[in-house]
């Protein structure tokens, strides 16, 4: 990162490796918390809201982030390790699928039926293609079609009145 740090303080993880942690602030959006492993040239970053920071009653000045410093951990998410906080106002990381992590994701059967999401979006475009609406018209009745061919639709028993 270019900016300059708000607080810099160096801490072992829990892979036993000294890592210097840095809180960069990008106001009025929050913080970055960055930590970086000199011995294997590893960085990973944990962005914080300004939304985590006030439910969390973490301000930017020294005490504060200091504490928020020690609430940070390394963890284990799939195959990757991550940053996250202890602190429960502080939400968690999702993974972020890409390649073939992503494709496989695509290609599986959605929840609870055996359609996959790459199946639905081909079948809505073909029918998109058949009516041919135009411009934002077609964002429109896509997001319709996919709307009335959802799937995972809820099923209303008329019996239970």
């Amino acid at each position: 990162m270019n900016k300059a740090s708000l607080f810099t303080l160096g801490r072992k993880l829990q892979d036993d490796n000294l890592y210097v942690i840095s809180i960069h602030d990008l106001e009025p959006s929050g913080l970055i918390v960055h930590a970086y492993d000199q011995s294997n040239s590893q960085e990973y970053v944990l962005p914080v809201s300004e939304f985590e920071l006030a439910q969390s009653g973490i301000t930017r000045n020294a005490t504060d982030l200091t504490e928020l410093i020690e609430t940070i951990q390394l963890v284990q998410q799939g195959d990757e390790m991550v940053l996250q906080s202890t602190n429960d106002s502080i939400g968690k990381i999702k993974k972020i699928l890409t390649g073939n992590d992503l494709e496989k994701m695509i290609k599986s059967p959605m929840q609870n039926c055996s359609t996959s999401l790459n199946d639905l979006l081909v079948t809505g475009l073909v029918e998109l293609c058949k009516v041919k609406p135009v411009g934002v018209d077609a964002v429109k009745w896509l997001g319709e079609w996919l709307i009335s061919n959802n799937p995972n639709k809820p099923v209303v028993d008329p019996g239970d009145e």
